[in-house]
């Protein structure tokens, strides 16, 4: 973060248009035609032919669930009554139970080919990707420090991990849920970013949402409010730290404007961030970034990849304004 390790300057509001990589972006122009050609097409034509075969499996998993629900119809005590709720039921769940079994092996070629291409498209920019793995880098920090409600049930995948300038990072996709049954709730749902800087910080600040009066309940422990004199960020972000001096260096008028540039660019997206010794670590919410799209239609299609390309782009640029702030 050269908010905190380098005296760079703030990249203007128009710079967010920058492209994740200078001259000679393996994701954009002829280096991303070389790699969809070579490496990405090749791959989702094998896809294909499994897809066609995965596809057949689960419209006979249709017609054997509609049989099934003919046959129930026909042979379950009161099906032929004016209300047959009970019948419908069981109906609806033999439905649903042959969609989902039916499902399976086109959500199994799927993943292999969202795999393939992320794989391919991380492999250039020197970044490695895996599906899954069991928790997010430095959670439990992310719980500590409050930029995450606290789960009772939480799942991760999508981790890309690796280097970039002075800083080696982790990113991985959550969703975070409460309550069980009908009370079951997403609490978050975004992506996890970890960055480890050079420098090590001898305290903890922490940029949370400004919730108004209910903000005081929400600091971290530990660390006490942080009072800046910037009332644009202070609308939309509360400041915790353990040091005031410290923490109002990280917090420099430029990166308190180029947050504010963030948060509306990213609408919607809630950031929100901690320096704690030398890691730097932001959450943002957001949908479902990085999937190969529906499964009805040909895989072999360039604007299923060039969507991944360009939600890589997003989310590698963003660590990059962090950094550039």
């Amino acid at each position: 973060m050269t908010v905190a390790l380098d005296a760079m300057t703030a990249p203007a509001g128009s710079a967010f248009g920058h492209r994740l990589a200078p001259v000679g972006d393996p994701l954009e122009g002829s280096a991303f035609d070389d790699i969809y050609e070579a490496k990405i097409k090749p791959e989702l034509e094998k896809c294909e032919t499994q897809r066609r075969k995965a596809l057949l499996i689960f419209l006979i998993a249709i017609a054997v669930g509609a049989l099934a629900d003919a046959l129930e119809f026909i042979l379950l005590p009161g099906a032929s009554g004016p209300w047959p709720v009970r019948t419908l039921q069981i109906a609806f769940g033999t439905t649903i139970a042959a969609a989902v079994a039916g499902y399976l092996p086109l959500a199994a070629v799927a993943r292999r080919a969202k795999v393939a291409v992320i794989q391919a498209l991380c492999v250039p920019l020197g970044v490695t990707y895996q599906l899954s793995g069991a928790v997010a880098p430095q959670f439990d920090v992310f719980l500590r420090l409050r930029l995450l409600p606290k789960p009772e049930d939480k799942a991760f995948q999508d981790f890309f991990s690796g280097r970039r300038g002075k800083v080696d990072f982790t990113i991985c996709e959550a969703n975070l849920t409460q309550g069980s049954g009908k009370n079951r709730h997403v609490v978050f749902h975004g992506q996890l970013f970890c960055l480890t800087t050079p420098r090590r910080l001898g305290s903890t600040t922490v940029v949370l949402r400004n919730t108004g009066w209910f903000k005081r309940f929400e600091c971290p422990t530990g660390l006490t409010a942080v009072g800046l004199e910037d009332p644009n960020f202070n609308q939309t972000f509360a400041v915790f730290g353990s040091d005031q001096v410290e923490a109002r260096e990280i917090l420099t008028p430029a990166f308190m404007q180029e947050l504010n540039e963030l948060e509306s660019v990213y609408h919607g997206a809630h950031i929100r961030c901690g320096f704690d010794q030398a890691m730097l670590l932001i959450a943002i919410e957001g949908p479902n970034r990085f999937e190969i799209g529906s499964m009805f239609s040909s895989l072999v299609e360039r604007s299923r990849v060039e969507t991944n390309a360009r939600n890589i782009d997003q989310v590698f640029k963003l660590m990059d304004e962090f950094q550039g702030a």
